[in-house]
């Protein structure tokens, strides 16, 4: 059984999931998310995207069965989870928002668009 998540964890998974199931709340995720302004753009470009995209499209229910996939990979729930970005609000409703290098959702980088 998987070792359980601290409260702030469990938050952002669980916000994190609902706003990920939306879409255009994905996409705008992922826009400030990649943004070179965000801190975290290079660590997420580079490692996490992938495993974060994973653990937030995956049903809340199969948690255990998730961790228990992502130890056998050498990671787990807890870490991807503590690898999921925080939202700025200082230029996350900047229209000039989406400085990113590329957008995965569409394959095109921010100079093309």
């Amino acid at each position: 059984m998987m070792k359980r998540l601290l409260y702030q964890d469990e938050a952002r998974l669980e916000y994190g999931r609902r706003f990920w199931r939306d879409p255009v709340k994905r996409e705008r995720l992922l826009r400030h998310w990649l943004d070179v302004r965000h801190p975290y753009s290079d660590r997420l470009r580079e490692r996490w995207l992938p495993l974060v995209d994973r653990v937030l499209r995956s049903p809340p229910g199969g948690d255990d069965a998730l961790d228990a996939a992502l130890q056998a990979e050498g990671s787990s729930l807890r870490a991807v989870v503590r690898e999921i970005p925080p939202v700025f609000g200082s230029f996350f409703n900047d229209p000039g928002h989406g400085r990113a290098a590329s957008s995965p959702a569409n394959g095109t980088s921010s100079d093309e668009a």
